[in-house]
């Protein structure tokens, strides 16, 4: 027969280490979230980036054919793009917050979940 006390510290550490290793799979569950989350984002800064340009270069030809110079036509081009990027740099706060609270749903999305999940389990019990 088995010391009960020998079975319960076995308990308790097996319990422990469980606890730890649930801890480390939810670490690394948000990281995978967050670095899913990061590539997204970079490949679809890309693209923008590409559509942007396309369209700055378009217009750009749409320029040079109004005013039949291709210097006026870029020039015409690079202060339309100063411009968006003024209007781009004045709203840069709310496009952090934008992100940043993009990011805190990522991180705890889970626990708002699971906390839900367990308010209702308490209703229907």
């Amino acid at each position: 027969m088995k010391n009960p006390i020998s079975s319960l510290k076995e308990k308790i550490t097996q319990y422990i280490q469980l606890r730890f290793e649930l801890a480390r799979l939810e670490v690394i569950e948000r990281l995978v979230n967050v670095m899913g989350y990061f590539a997204f984002m970079i490949i679809a800064i890309f693209l923008v980036f590409l559509i942007i340009f396309f369209i700055f270069l378009a217009l750009a030809e749409l320029f040079n054919q109004w005013f039949n110079s291709y210097a006026l036509g870029y020039f015409c081009t690079a202060i339309v793009i100063l411009i968006c990027s003024a209007f781009v740099f004045m709203s840069s706060k709310s496009i952090i917050r934008f992100f940043a609270g993009k990011l805190a749903w990522l991180l705890t999305k889970q626990k708002e979940e699971k906390r839900a999940n367990d308010e209702s389990d308490d209703e229907n019990a």
